[in-house]
């Protein structure tokens, strides 16, 4: 059974990504200036080869990274996309859904972001909300294609005893052409 990977984390903000990502560089930027001035010292011709050997992988990034941006990712109608449950565990740190996820539309899915919702629902009367949760779900799923899904919804923080769940999606990125 595939697992929806969680990754990245909800409480990750945009900003806090773009913070991460450049620390990164910084680092490898830094790495870089070691090796280059630790072949300086050896000498001119291994200085020289190390800096060509970081150039070449340089416009190999940076072509790569231009080139791999083409395949770039759209924003679905969250109708494309069916996700059902078939059964709920309760487990020590929440409850884990599981079911599957289908691609109705015509573009490959990438992600997508559903609402986990715990329902009690007394006869003859609507639905009552006690806990909800969104959840990214990281997995490709072509067009047409169908999925073992698993969900771990965190546990709130008062017990509840749930009549049954209700999932929805909210949200799908599909590749582009």
């Amino acid at each position: 059974m595939a697992m929806a990977s969680a990754y990245p984390h909800p409480s990750l903000t945009r900003e806090t990504r773009l913070t991460m990502r450049f620390l990164l560089i910084a680092i490898v930027i830094l790495a870089v200036a070691v090796l280059l001035r630790g072949s300086w010292q050896a000498g001119r011709r291994p200085f020289y080869l190390t800096l060509g050997a970081v150039v070449v992988a340089a416009l190999v990034f940076i072509a790569a990274w231009l080139f791999t941006e083409r395949e770039r990712q759209v924003a679905a109608d969250p109708s494309t996309v069916q996700v059902s449950i078939e059964r709920v565990r309760t487990t020590e740190t929440g409850f884990r859904l599981v079911g599957d996820v289908a691609n109705l539309g015509e573009h490959a899915v990438s992600g997508l972001r559903v609402r986990a919702q715990a329902l009690r629902c007394p006869p003859a009367s609507a639905c009552e909300v006690l806990y909800q949760q969104e959840v990214p779900v990281l997995m490709h799923i072509p067009p047409g294609g169908r999925y073992p899904l698993s969900l771990l919804v965190d546990r709130p923080a008062q017990p509840i005893s749930p009549d049954r769940w209700r999932v929805s999606v909210l949200s799908v990125n599909a590749y582009q052409g």
